[in-house]
C-alpha cells in the first residue's frame, strides 16, 4: 500500500512539474504571483489569529484577577507576597560581585588545601607499605 502512495506521489509530482514547464513565461507568471498572494493572505490570517489569541490571553487574565480579587478566602500563593519572611535581607541569595570572587577564591583555596592533605596522606601510607 505504501509503495503505491509513494509511485502516486512520484507520477503526480513529475506530472505538476511538466505542467508547469510546458507553460509559457506569462502563465509562468502568472501562477507565482497567484500563490504569493495566497501565501500572503495565509499569513495574514495567522497574524490576525495570533493578536486574537494574545487578545482572549488578556481578558482572561483580567477576568481571572477580577475573580480572585472579589472573593474573600485568597489563596495561598496570592496571600504568600504579605508574608513578612520575604523582607529579611537574611532570606536573600544574592551576592555581588565582589563577593562571589572572594568565595571562588576560598573555594580553590580550600580545594588545594585538601589536595595537599590528600598527598599528605598518600606519602605516610606509602612510607608504611615500604
Amino acid at each position: 500500500m505504501a509503495k503505491h502512495k509513494l509511485l502516486a506521489g512520484l507520477v503526480l509530482g513529475g506530472a505538476a512539474v511538466a505542467a508547469y514547464h510546458a507553460l509559457d513565461l506569462e502563465q509562468r507568471e502568472a501562477l507565482k504571483d497567484a500563490c504569493r498572494e495566497r501565501v500572503n493572505a495565509l499569513k495574514d490570517r495567522a497574524v490576525d489569529y495570533a493578536f486574537y489569541a494574545a487578545d482572549a490571553a488578556d481578558d482572561f487574565k483580567e477576568s481571572l484577577n477580577d475573580h480572585l480579587a472579589a472573593k474573600t478566602d485568597a489563596p495561598a500563593w496570592q496571600t504568600l507576597n504579605d508574608d513578612d519572611t520575604a523582607d529579611d535581607a537574611d532570606d536573600d541569595i544574592v551576592l555581588k560581585s565582589a563577593e562571589v570572587a572572594d568565595l571562588n577564591d576560598t573555594a580553590a583555596d580550600a580545594d588545594e588545601a585538601s589536595d595537599d592533605s590528600d598527598d599528605a596522606a598518600d606519602d605516610t601510607s606509602d612510607s608504611d607499605a615500604e
